[in-house]
């Protein structure tokens, strides 16, 4: 469980609220090597514990990549809450072709990216009250695309986040797989707000694991081409998607929605990334299936294996 927060932040959240993929299996030739040709090795300088603002500047975000606007309300980092990353945004979301807030590194090769946050609604504890709004870790495909030059069908990505789905005032997960604008979700239940999240890239293969109450599991496992080369692994949120679904994608993603009924605060603890360390013998074997590689075996080498700071 994580710790409480200090009054001050209790006090801020009242006023504040006023290219087409290949499906063909892929085997996992990458899991007994380091890094692919090329890549960046040390990646670790990418972590970031939040015990310093000025990192905010070293967060590149979807938004300004692509030449969109910016839907979130706040970030900062070290400021609403010393040693924590805020993000709480306007009315936004990651479905299909709607593209959402993304903050995030650059990554080539295999990694493990970890982060420990804590969700609540705005104005104070407690899940919030309007559907799909959820924050956690996203590996999204890179893409060099601006307004103009948008075509539908090409978003790519994984990921887990914790929040209310869609059940609002419930915590839950939801996990989201996307090949080409074709979303495919699973919702389970969460005991809270708190959670240590995890997803591991290694070969095609995208691991996403969860810490509840100090127990590791492996959530969810997917074959995923697409994830397969340079990839943008960072920080999500959403929220609110009974107004978003409002707008078609096009719109939705150049707009800030004002009018809508946001209800999001998340507040990240740190993020790591790692590269994984992964046995020879899982050279070739199907990761997205348990009968090729059991859940235990997966958590001998991922969860709190590739947790740790370095």
């Amino acid at each position: 469980m994580l710790h409480r927060f200090s009054p001050w932040f209790c006090a801020f959240l009242a006023p504040v609220l006023g290219c087409s993929v290949q499906s063909q299996p892929s085997g996992v030739a990458q899991a007994a090597q380091k890094v692919g040709a090329g890549a960046d090795k040390d990646i670790t300088r990418f972590s970031d514990e939040f015990d310093n603002p000025k990192t905010k500047s070293s967060w590149r975000h979807a938004f300004q990549e692509e030449g969109y606007v910016n839907q979130l309300e706040r970030f900062d980092i070290g400021t609403t809450q010393p040693g924590w990353m805020l993000m709480m945004p306007y009315t936004s979301g990651w479905y299909k072709d709607y593209r959402g807030i993304l903050a995030f590194k650059e990554v080539q090769g295999d990694f493990v990216m970890t982060t420990r946050l804590r969700v609540n609604r705005r104005g104070g504890e407690g899940p919030p009250r309007t559907q799909y709004s959820l924050a956690g870790i996203m590996v999204r495909q890179l893409r060099t695309v601006t307004p103009q030059t948008w075509e539908p069908g090409q978003e790519n990505y994984v990921f887990l986040s914790t929040g209310a789905a869609d059940a609002p005032g419930s915590y839950q997960f939801e996990v989201k797989t996307t090949i080409n604008s074709d979303s495919q979700l699973r919702i389970s239940p969460a005991s809270s707000g708190d959670a240590i999240l995890q997803v591991a890239r290694i070969g095609s293969y995208v691991i996403t694991l969860k810490n509840e109450n100090g127990v590791w599991s492996v959530h969810q496992r997917y074959n995923h081409p697409g994830l397969s080369g340079t990839v943008q692994a960072g920080l999500t949120c959403y929220t609110d998607w009974p107004n978003v679904s409002k707008l078609n994608p096009q719109q939705h993603n150049s707009t800030v929605i004002r009018n809508g009924t946001p209800d999001l605060v998340v507040l990240y603890d740190y993020v790591r990334y790692r590269r994984p360390k992964v046995p020879a013998s899982w050279a070739g074997k199907r990761l997205n299936s348990p009968q090729a590689v059991s859940d235990q075996e997966l958590l001998q080498y991922l969860g709190a294996n590739a947790a740790a700071k370095e």
